[in-house]
């Protein structure tokens, strides 16, 4: 037993180096998971921050983009009611008389050729023929309707314009 006892210590003091290296293996294996769990949780926060920031910038886009196209929308309406009140005074104007139109016309006895093969002179300038007050109306109404049409295309290309360059802008902004 003398050889037991001689040995006793050298055993615990193996014993409580073993058992000292497995808590510190434990202990460290435990906070490297720490350290990855930080590190995924870091990440994580970093790209909800950045979800975040491309959301913030979209919405500021979006605001813009809702003010650009109601500027749009009023000019619009400013146009149509500019264009609706021309129409009205030139019907007003064509119906009382105070404008009247007319249209260049050739006399007959200018297009006549005389039997020696020679045409008689006349100035085809100064023949005019005047039209009808309601065919005059009429054809008003043709252009400012064409006026009207070419005011919704400006302003459908405007809104084109704004909506491409809003998303270009964003688009650039989302690349940084």
């Amino acid at each position: 037993m003398s050889a037991l006892l001689k040995a006793l210590p050298y055993l615990l003091a193996a014993a409580a180096a073993l058992a000292w290296t497995a808590l510190a293996y434990y202990l460290g294996g435990e906070s490297r998971g720490d350290a990855v769990l930080l590190a995924w949780q870091t990440e994580r926060a970093g790209n909800a921050r950045a979800v975040l920031n491309a959301l913030e910038r979209t919405l500021d886009a979006e605001r813009g983009l809702g003010e650009t196209l109601a500027a749009h929308d009023a000019r619009h309406q400013k146009e149509l009611e500019r264009v609706r009140t021309e129409k009205k005074l030139l019907e007003h104007l064509l119906g009382t008389g105070a404008v009247r139109v007319s249209v260049p016309a050739r006399p007959a006895a200018c297009c006549a050729v005389v039997a020696s093969g020679s045409v008689p002179s006349c100035d085809p300038k100064e023949a005019r023929a005047e039209l009808d007050p309601s065919f005059a109306g009429a054809l008003a109404g043709i252009t400012s309707d064409g006026d009207s049409a070419i005011v919704d295309l400006n302003v459908c290309i405007d809104r084109y314009n704004a909506v491409r360059d809003a998303a270009a802008t964003l688009s650039h902004a989302q690349a940084r």
